[in-house]
C-alpha cells in the first residue's frame, strides 16, 4: 500500500488541543507513572531518543543484538501482517538480531491498534504476545484488539486513556508523530518497510534480501 504523509497534519491537529489546555489537572498518579528509567528498553519516549532505541517493549529478538532491524508497519496494513512470519523466522534463526518496530497510522482503522500497542509497550506488559495476536487476528476491530489483550494477559484497565484529550499529549501520540517524521527522513514510500542503519528504507520483506543486508551490517 502507498504510504500517505497526510498523517503528520492529522497528528498535529490531534495534539494541539491538548497543548492548549496546559492548565488542566495532571492525570492520576497511576496513569502518569513511567516505567523504570534505568532500563533503556522501558524508558518513555524522549525527544532525543535515538533511532533504533525502541519505545518501551516494542521489539523482538535479542535485547543486545549486534544488528538492529527497524520495521515500519501499520496494523491495518495486510502486507504488514503478512510480513510478520518472515520477521519471526529471522529472529528464530538469528539469536543476535534485534527487531525494533516503528508503528504508524497509515489507515484510520489502525489508529486504536497502534495506540493500544504502544500503551502495552510502555506499560511493560507482554508486548510481543499482544503484537503477534493482533497480527494473526486479521482486519483490525475493537473486538480483535480486546482479544489480543486477553491473549497477552493484559487488563485494559491497567493501560492509560487512549481517546479524548488525554491521548493528544500522550507519549504514544508523540511516538507516532516521531515515527511519521522518520518515514520522511528515510524516504518510506510504502508499507511495510525496513531499515538497517541509516539511509533509505527498503520496501517489502524478501527473506533473501533481508538476510544479505543483516550479514552485510554484521560484517562491518
Amino acid at each position: 500500500m502507498t504510504y500517505r504523509h497526510l498523517l503528520a497534519a492529522l497528528l498535529v491537529g490531534l495534539a494541539s488541543p491538548a497543548r492548549a489546555q496546559s492548565t488542566a489537572p495532571a492525570p492520576p498518579a497511576a496513569q502518569a507513572e513511567a516505567p523504570p528509567s534505568d532500563d533503556p528498553a522501558l524508558a518513555p519516549r524522549l525527544e532525543d531518543r535515538p533511532l533504533g532505541l525502541p519505545f518501551g517493549k516494542a521489539w523482538l529478538g535479542a535485547a543486545d543484538g549486534d544488528v538492529t532491524l527497524l520495521v515500519f508497519a501499520d496494523y491495518a496494513c495486510p502486507a504488514c501482517r503478512a510480513a510478520q512470519p518472515v520477521i519471526d523466522d529471522l529472529v528464530a534463526a538469528d539469536p543476535h538480531l534485534k527487531v525494533v518496530y516503528l508503528l504508524l497510522i497509515n489507515e484510520d482503522d489502525g489508529r486504536q491498534a497502534a495506540l493500544t500497542s504502544l500503551a502495552v509497550a510502555q506499560s511493560g506488559g507482554d508486548w510481543a504476545a499482544f503484537h503477534r495476536a493482533l497480527d494473526v487476528g486479521g482486519d483490525i476491530t475493537a473486538a480483535g484488539i480486546a482479544a489480543a489483550l486477553k491473549v497477552a494477559g493484559i487488563d485494559p484497565k491497567t493501560l492509560p486513556p487512549l481517546d479524548g484529550d488525554a491521548v493528544g499529549a500522550s507519549p504514544m501520540m508523540e511516538e507516532l508523530t516521531r515515527n511519521d517524521r522518520f518515514t520522511i527522513d528515510h524516504k518510506v514510500t510504502a508499507l511495510p518497510s525496513w531499515l538497517i542503519g541509516a539511509g533509505k528504507a527498503t520496501n517489502g520483506f524478501d527473506p533473501v534480501t533481508l538476510r544479505a543486508a543483516i550479514a552485510k551490517a554484521r560484517a562491518k
